[in-house]
């Protein structure tokens, strides 16, 4: 009786195991679990059954290291005349992707187990102590159960587009807390610096001398004149004239609104807080240091990105080159991948469904079962889409409508995001709209350089005028 092994309950993974282990026989599969670690890895080599023929041995993570495991692996193999290999190794860190890469040269077949898969094999074993050698054993029973993934490392354009990404989202978040503490020690020198409350026609408001922190204006007089005695020796003239001088463009009103509050100033003389000074400046050339890196790493995003097939979601308004290029990234390679809600899962952003003895499904919050970095992305999708898209607006409006929360609608506007950007990559397709305010290359023109801009058209407009 012949068996649909491309209908497995796992998906495709689940089905290119089984077809494996079938052809392969179980009898004629050596199984090697492996516990990577950064300098010292720690293996362990048994038969399908379970049988341990090589108890856990060490080597390092080095060539020399892998030689060893080689010669282990081989002896085995010619002793029992197994047919394969299959190596498992868990994802620790960054320490397991050499391992990957020179068992895949090898010609073993490798799975790929998740740190939580193996954690609930040590469950299974009901011993809730983790060693070096439990590891190992969880491994193991990961890899009799199918457990894992057989692809490669990424690799090319989108795991380049990756890194790029991650990296420069830890400089965003370097960018936030340094700004953070530059508010602080503003506290510190000129508390009103930043703003204070006013009554204004009987009611309570907020009132900033300038209206950007981070301006130039403001990040001169941070570093150069920021404490209120500085500002009452200049006065308004003064400022003026330093207006004119530096190219500062301060306007009149902001002058005499840093005036007033230095003359009602709360903060300490200048002589008490020369520390925070001194932090201030260190903490201002930081911030400007990594703006730049900011600026540089998304003009190596956009470079990159735009070479990629998945740029084709720029055209969706809202989307701008370093959110697509993010979500890309994060998606990674579609191909393996049967339909978009297969993302949505490895994001963990598909809602938690309860049913059972024939009752109505509950539908409860969001898996959080997936990458959080993709995760994160769609949240951030789905709250640019609400902001600037006018049609995932009105769907937004629409979600508001049935109680839904904040959160809620922009991760349902990210999952709508992920179906859209799996169909376009997928077929190669430029954003649909009946829109009539829609113009492509508006959408293209302000969100790319110049160059890129052609190599755009080049790849996507003109074939498509063409045929």
């Amino acid at each position: 009786m012949a068996y649909n092994l491309f209908n497995h309950i796992q998906g495709k993974n689940g089905s290119r195991w089984a077809q494996f282990i079938k052809e392969t026989g179980t009898e004629n599969l050596l199984l090697v679990a492996i516990d990577a670690a950064k300098y010292t890895h720690k293996a362990m080599i048994a038969t399908f059954y379970g049988d341990i023929i090589v108890k856990p041995f060490e080597f390092d993570s080095s060539l020399t290291g892998f030689e060893i495991l080689k010669k282990k692996i081989q002896i085995e193999v010619e002793r029992m005349g197994m047919k394969a290999v299959v190596v498992g190794i868990e994802t620790t860190g960054h320490y397991y992707e050499d391992l990957v890469r020179s068992c895949f040269s090898e010609r073993y077949h490798v799975r790929i187990l998740n740190a939580a898969t193996t954690a609930r094999e040590r469950e299974a074993l009901l011993n809730w102590s983790k060693t070096d050698n439990l590891d190992l054993m969880a491994i193991l029973q990961s890899i009799i159960h199918g457990r894992g993934t057989s692809n490669e490392l990424p690799s090319g354009g989108v795991h380049t587009l990756q890194k790029l990404t991650r990296a420069r989202r830890e400089l965003v978040q370097e960018q936030t807390a340094t700004k953070n503490l530059i508010r602080v020690y503003v506290d510190h020198i000129f508390r009103e610096f930043q703003g204070k409350s006013v009554w204004t026609k009987g009611k309570r408001e907020h009132v900033q001398p300038l209206s950007d922190l981070w301006g130039k204006s403001s990040r001169y007089l941070m570093r150069h004149c920021l404490h209120p005695s500085d500002i009452l020796s200049l006065g308004k003239e003064g400022l003026r004239a330093l207006s004119i001088r530096k190219n500062l463009k301060l306007r009149d009103q902001s002058i005499e609104c840093l005036v007033n509050y230095a003359k009602q100033s709360i903060s300490q003389p200048k002589e008490f807080v020369e520390a925070e000074q001194f932090l201030l400046i260190q903490s201002l050339d930081r911030l400007d240091l990594v703006e730049k890196q900011i600026r540089l790493l998304e003009r190596k995003i956009e470079d990159l990105f735009v070479q990629t097939e998945g740029v084709v979601i720029i055209s969706v308004p809202g989307i701008g080159v370093v959110t697509g290029a993010e979500l890309y990234a994060e998606m990674g390679d579609i191909s393996d991948f049967d339909h978009a809600g297969q993302l949505i899962k490895m994001a963990g952003t598909n809602p938690i469904v309860k049913q059972s003895r024939g009752k109505r499904p509950s539908y409860y919050a969001i898996s959080k079962q997936g990458r959080r970095s993709f995760r994160n992305i769609t949240y951030q999708v789905g709250k640019s889409l609400a902001a600037n898209n006018p049609e995932m607006k009105q769907k937004y409006l629409a979600l508001k409508d049935r109680g839904k929360l904040t959160g809620q609608a922009y991760i349902a506007l990210g999952n709508r995001m992920i179906r859209l950007a799996f169909s376009m990559i997928k077929h190669q397709t430029l954003y649909r709209t009946d829109n009539p305010d829609y113009v492509l290359y508006d959408q293209i023109y302000k969100k790319l350089h110049i160059a890129n801009v052609k190599k755009f058209y080049e790849k996507f407009v003109v074939p498509a005028q063409i045929a």
